[in-house]
């Protein structure tokens, strides 16, 4: 009885909740017109899987990369274009155009050279001791109380900016905005096309690095601290202090990299300022470069370090034989470093293996006894094999390689001393006689061919197809 009772009652529970879902599902339908449309959800399309017969992928390149791409090409070797002595010396870095070579001379003049030909395009009277910035058809140049701006076809002269104090460093540029740091510890933004001034803010501290521009944020180094502002107003992100003063800084998409007097390298998480890692330099970097996946360090110690941008794990370090003067180049598939001498190392700036030295060809037996590099430019022309490199010295030496990808008329490095005549035969040698030649070996025999494979029994009639039906429509 008891038993039977228990059963009535969670049949009644069983009934009870059916009836509440019915009349959940049951409820009246609304006007069409007050429904709000149903879209479906995009269905993420998988991307289709290779053939089993495709190639492997080239472990060396970067993830959607092809050997073919212009940032896998190697910079080395290089083959020589044109060298031209102007006997002057230069004032400030040179900087290249997409046909020109602009140099700043201690005459008071800028010179626009032609890259192809090394003829003397234009001659502007402008005195500057920073160096020459090219950006969207116009080279910037930094005087005492001003910043000047010419047309890289013709050398017009499009505008002149009064600055409120002297420069820092050079203007860096980068989608139609310029950004100069002066000596007062302000930083003035100027734009490109008409050299009008958007705003000026004094972050706090003279700027002890050159700006660097990455997304919508300005990174500048102030004594020790790294700070993030927004390009549109010059608005404080956010502020990191650091060991000791910074010495260089880079940036990449979500990282932002400073290296310190203390001999520390840095990375910062360029969305909140949170210092993420930190490896211990054997010494003083004095400049950075960053690409996809590497920090690339320039060390006064003459050695070259790479380092991966997520973990910090040190990728590969390189020994020069001459001491660095500016920071890392990244071309291509190659880092280029110059220093103290007329030359430029390229390594492989996945592997930091050694491509080549290229040496400047200076005239042999010349009055000048050591000639150092002034400025080491990178051209870039229409295509992958119009690329190359501008070398400018300290007296005014002016040459032009070009990346090449066919065979050069001499190999790269020779070994020193002179050719040894191979050696002559002893008294009394005779030369064996030729072995006998061996009968042609047999070709095997065709194996006979394999009996047809006889065709499957077809099915009887009213079988269904094993191939199955397509899904409904949604």
């Amino acid at each position: 009885m008891v038993r039977a009772r228990r059963l009535s009652l969670a049949t009644w529970v069983v009934c009870l909740l059916s009836a509440a879902s019915g009349a959940s599902f049951a409820q009246p339908a609304t006007p069409a017109s007050a429904q709000p449309p149903q879209t479906p959800p995009p269905q993420q399309q998988r991307p289709p899987k290779p053939p089993k017969d495709a190639r492997p992928a080239n472990p060396r390149l970067p993830k959607g990369a092809t050997a073919g791409d212009r940032a896998e090409l190697p910079f080395f070797p290089l083959r020589s274009r044109w060298s031209a002595d102007t006997e002057l010396a230069p004032s400030g870095l040179a900087a290249t155009s997409a046909a020109s070579l602009i140099v700043p001379f201690s005459t008071g003049n800028i010179e626009f050279f032609d890259l192809t030909s090394s003829s003397r395009q234009f001659r502007i009277e402008c005195r500057t001791a920073l160096p020459l910035v090219v950006d969207g058809g116009r080279v910037l140049a930094t005087t005492e109380d001003s910043v000047v701006a010419f047309d890289t076809a013709d050398a017009t002269t499009k505008w002149t900016t009064p600055l409120p104090a002297p420069a820092a460093f050079a203007p860096v540029a980068a989608g139609g905005w310029a950004f100069v740091a002066l000596k007062n510890g302000s930083i003035v933004a100027l734009r490109t096309d008409t050299g009008s001034t958007v705003w000026t803010v004094t972050p706090g501290g003279t700027a002890v690095a050159p700006l660097v521009i990455e997304g919508d944020r300005l990174y500048a180094a102030t004594g020790a601290v790294v700070q993030a502002l927004g390009v549109r107003d010059g608005q404080p992100v956010w502020k990191a202090t650091l060991d000791a003063d910074v010495t260089a800084v880079a940036a990449v998409e979500g990282h932002v990299f400073a290296a310190t007097a203390g001999r520390w390298l840095v990375a910062i998480d360029a969305r909140k300022g949170e210092v993420r890692w930190r490896y211990r330099l054997g010494g003083a970097a004095i400049g950075l470069a960053v690409d996809e996946d590497r920090v690339v360090a320039v060390m006064l110690d003459q050695s070259v370090r790479a380092f991966k941008i997520g973990s910090g794990a040190q990728a590969w370090r390189q020994e020069l034989s001459f001491r660095p003067t500016t920071g890392p180049i990244v071309a291509g598939r190659s880092v280029l470093v110059a220093g103290f001498a007329p030359s430029v190392r390229v390594l492989d700036r996945r592997t930091g293996a050694n491509a080549g030295l290229y040496s400047v060809p200076l005239a042999p037996g010349g009055a000048i006894p050591l000639e150092t590099l002034s400025a080491l430019a990178m051209v870039r022309g229409a295509g992958p094999f119009d690329d190359g490199v501008a070398f400018v010295t300290q007296h005014g030496f002016m040459h032009v390689a070009r990346r090449t990808f066919d065979q050069l008329e001499a190999p790269v490095t020779a070994w020193p001393g002179t050719a040894v005549a191979a050696p002559q035969p002893p008294p009394g040698w005779v030369e064996p006689p030729p072995a006998p030649e061996k009968a042609p070996e047999k070709a095997p025999e065709a194996p006979a061919p394999a009996a047809p494979t006889p065709a499957p029994p077809k099915p009887p009639a009213g079988t269904p197809p094993r191939t199955p039906p397509a899904p409904p429509a949604r």
